[in-house]
């Protein structure tokens, strides 16, 4: 039985495209019109040739048929190409409606997404938008014709007409069950069997030098056939099914249809049917086969379809981050405290971080180092709320953090990756991106300048508007992350967070190093790096180990030539003057 509520939603979300459906509709309802007269010229062609014997009725009904064809091959063109159109439009739109459900999950859901999680995604969207619109207008299409049909063997034979309403039913019933039947998915003894063969196949490959060393290939490929024998045997019992139930349906059927011709002559022997109506009736009666036979292996597909559609919905379905703050900041100082933050994952029984207790001024440089990237990415994560933590407070500016609108945060907050993706294919929408695409070209060239960036970008073809592939080919990495950089400026927020930037020596690295240093000025940054970066101000070096803060240190009190260029193990080993 098909569940119409996955269906249901579909179509609803396909009836804002109803500028095309209204045509497809319509010609779907020309097509079936084509086919319900179809019968009724065949009549008079008989009629024309075995009755009247008149030519120009013979000619002027096969012209007429030639011009049913035409208006219905036009009519089945535009209906494929309106159904096909609203169904890229549906994909275009449930893709979008994907990605915006993807980047507004909990952080936590993306450890249970992968490429096969989002391969199924795009896969089950081009299944349903192509596969399961189009049956859904080959089922509107057939369940039209066949009303016509009907209505056209009421109009040329009542009793006949009766009859065959009678035995339709039956005969889609015996079509589904057929269908039902030869196409059974495998039962429950063959899934067990083949859930066995696996482990046991799989348990033979994790000791394979046993069984290698000590000679036993033979005997396991042996036990492995005796373990799959049961599929075998129950494949075999579903053929013997189907070899039985699709000869049975097919004669029950054919049956069926040599009663109706049978009904049909005994009229024609009684003078009640004359040949052309006969030959209209037979027309009539094949032109139903197909359509009754397509729709009812259509009504199985759709149901098999349900499942897809179920998943995607559950998919879109899922609730999404949630702004639980309400206090309003439209722009912040920069202070940030740490009051006893611990965090650790729900399968993790030793914390990330442990009891981080921290205190950064407004405008402070701060380098932290020594970290893991589960604590790196833990804190980054709990400041800008993607995490809540286990216990402890975060305030800024004096105020939890867990109370301020995450626009408001988000809107005093950048942060600059080590490795830099281009968001945009434009050199300008790399820069002016997101909530700063209202940004005119003077500040985008301003915010470039200051970030040195403009010192390549004037040598590209279009300048600013010059299209960048999507590896970065036309850029390097330090000119990747000079743009990042000017996105920043851009921005101009007062909290920044640079993750693992690094200066090396090499070409653009004095340009880099500059744009850093323009970058950092009155504002409160956090530096993260194994590599203590050479700027001119670093107010303090964290050392996080374990989870926790081993070393405070601050860099005006360590000695000036060991201040930038020591590792941070080296750093950790000085004393604190």
């Amino acid at each position: 039985m098909l569940h119409h509520k996955p269906h249901i939603r579909l179509l609803g979300r396909i009836i804002p495209y109803r500028k095309l459906l209204l045509p497809a509709l319509f010609a779907l309802l020309i097509m079936a019109l084509a086919m319900a007269l179809l019968p009724i010229l065949i009549q008079q062609m008989l009629d024309s040739s075995f009755i009247q014997k008149n030519q120009a009725s013979l000619q002027m009904a096969s012209l007429a048929m030639i011009a049913l064809f035409i208006v219905r091959g036009i009519a089945h063109s535009i209906s494929i190409y309106a159904v096909e159109k609203a169904g890229s439009q549906l994909g275009v739109d449930l893709r979008a409606d994907v990605f915006t459900k993807l980047l507004a999950l909990p952080i936590s859901d993306y450890r249970h997404l992968n490429k096969n999680t989002i391969d199924t995604l795009m896969a089950d969207i081009n299944q349903i938008t192509h596969i399961t619109t189009r049956n859904i207008a080959i089922l509107i299409q057939d369940t039209l014709t066949i009303i016509g049909l009907i209505i056209c063997i009421l109009y040329l034979n009542q009793e006949f007409s009766f009859l065959l309403l009678l035995v339709s039913p039956l005969i889609v019933l015996i079509i589904q069950m057929t269908h039902s039947y030869s196409n059974k998915p495998n039962n429950q003894e063959i899934l067990l069997a083949s859930s066995n063969l696996i482990q046991r196949l799989l348990q033979s490959l994790q000791h394979y030098r046993e069984i290698r060393l000590d000679g036993g290939q033979t005997h396991e490929s042996q036990r492995l056939g005796k373990i799959a024998e049961p599929i075998h045997h129950a494949e075999m019992q579903q053929a013997m099914i189907r070899a039985a139930i699709v000869p049975s349906s097919q004669l029950i059927t054919a049956l069926i249809w040599v009663a109706i011709i049978y009904f049909m002559m005994q009229q024609a022997f009684n003078n009640t049917l004359g040949l052309d109506e006969a030959g209209a009736l037979i027309s009539a009666v094949l032109l139903l086969i197909i359509p009754i036979q397509r729709i009812t292996s259509i009504l199985a597909q759709l149901q098999q379809d349900q499942t897809i559609i179920e998943a995607l919905f559950s998919f879109l379905d899922q609730a999404h981050e949630e702004d639980t703050g309400t206090q309003s900041m439209q722009h912040i100082c920069g202070k940030l405290v740490f009051e006893q933050i611990c965090f650790c994952h729900d399968t993790q029984t030793k914390p990330i971080l442990d009891h981080i207790n921290l205190t950064i001024k407004p405008s402070e440089t701060i380098v932290f180092t020594h970290y893991t990237d589960n604590e790196k990415n833990a804190l980054i994560d709990l400041i800008l709320r993607l995490r809540q933590p286990t216990s402890g407070n975060i305030l800024l500016d004096d105020y939890p953090l867990a109370e301020i609108k995450l626009n408001d945060l988000y809107a005093n907050i950048a942060i600059v990756p080590g490795d830099c993706v281009l968001l945009d294919e434009k050199v300008a929408g790399n820069i002016a991106y997101g909530g700063m695409r209202c940004a005119n070209e003077a500040k985008i060239t301003r915010a470039a300048q200051a970030s040195h960036a403009m010192e390549f970008i004037r040598n590209m073809p279009e300048g600013l508007q010059t299209k960048i592939d999507k590896e970065g080919g036309k850029i390097s990495k330090a000119q990747s992350q000079q743009i990042a950089i000017a996105r920043a400026l851009l921005k101009n927020p007062p909290l920044l967070i640079l993750d693992e930037l690094s200066v090396a020596n090499g070409p653009g690295s004095d340009s880099l190093l500059s744009a850093l240093e323009k970058l950092v000025q009155n504002r409160t940054t956090l530096i993260f790096t194994q590599h203590i970066p050479p700027l001119k101000k670093i107010d303090r070096i964290i050392v996080l180990e374990n989870g926790c803060i081993t070393e405070n240190l601050k860099t005006s009190d360590t000695p000036s030539n060991m201040r930038f260029f020591q590792s941070p193990s080296e750093t950790k080993n000085k004393p604190v003057n």
